[in-house]
């Protein structure tokens, strides 16, 4: 596995997390791995989008030079 899939794999396991946050009955554990379930979702959006768009991101990134 290359270190990209390795990450995805990774990210996968934070949204099992958050997932498991409806479980939590700690409220400051719970606010903790909310926000980590967060972070993960935007990071694979983030993925996804760089993926889906990569010939128009970059054009943007070169004509904005």
């Amino acid at each position: 596995m290359n270190s990209l899939d390795q990450a995805v794999h990774t990210l996968g396991t934070g949204l099992l997390m958050g997932m498991l946050s409806l479980r939590i009955e700690n409220k400051r554990l719970k606010r903790i791995v909310t926000r980590s379930f967060v972070l993960v979702l935007a990071v694979l959006l983030a993925d996804a989008a760089m993926h889906l768009l990569p010939n128009a991101l970059a054009g943007f990134i070169y004509r904005t030079h």
